[in-house]
């Protein structure tokens, strides 16, 4: 079950000003329209007249290829994800009080589709996105989504679930690139990737070996 919409949230109004659906349009009051999906966690919406690029919240998908920039692996199916679920939508917005752009000058924001369902969730649950390192409102259900996406083998996980070989029970994985171990019931626990992993028996063994704690 999601987590309650938290107090002191952002709500966008851009509808605050019209009577909505009493105009004889068909937009749910409060809303914004999605006018295209610029890649996996990245949007325009139409906002009192203008274009607005959003930045979802909780989430980082593949880059797509850009300019100069190489994309990344599944970068254009989860863009086509985004654009089908969202490409000419109604969409509700909100955003935390005290973080609401980033420092390209996008509105970081969670997306609510009309039948409440926050899209960012979606996106983690369908495998399309990794949870992001800064902490957001929907924190405990992102990691839930992300956890079921990979045990399932959805989107970006799935050559790593073909992959990954049987965990020993109780093992400490460690990542022999960033010489950071993880310990059963950490959210990151077996996100690492196959070729990196490292078993040990035992934290101090991992230690001994030069690993330090993962944080989470």
């Amino acid at each position: 079950m999601l987590l309650a919409v938290a107090v002191g949230a952002v709500l966008l109004d851009v509808a605050a000003h019209s009577p909505g659906t009493g105009r004889g349009d068909d937009r749910p009051r409060g809303s914004v329209l999605v006018t295209a999906a610029i890649d996996g966690d990245t949007i325009e919406v139409e906002r009192e007249g203008q274009r607005v690029r959003v930045r979802l919240k909780c989430v980082d998908a593949p880059e797509i290829a850009h300019r100069s920039r190489p994309g990344e692996p599944y970068g254009p199916e989860a863009a086509t994800y985004t654009e089908t679920l969202l490409a000419s939508k109604w969409v509700r917005l909100e955003s935390d009080p005290e973080d609401r752009w980033d420092r390209h000058g996008r509105l970081l924001a969670y997306v609510f589709l009309p039948d409440g369902t926050v899209f960012n969730l979606n996106l983690l649950r369908e495998g399309w996105a990794r949870v992001t390192r800064y902490p957001c409102r929907f924190q405990r259900d992102a990691r839930e989504a992300e956890r079921e996406a990979h045990a399932a083998g959805r989107g970006i996980w799935r050559d790593s679930a073909r992959a990954a070989p049987a965990v020993p029970a109780g093992a400490i994985i460690g990542n022999r690139r960033s010489r950071v171990y993880h310990v059963p019931g950490q959210p990151t626990y077996e996100n690492v990737i196959p070729r990196n992993r490292v078993y040990f028996d035992t934290e101090e063994a991992a230690r001994r070996a030069g690993y330090r704690r993962a944080l989470r």
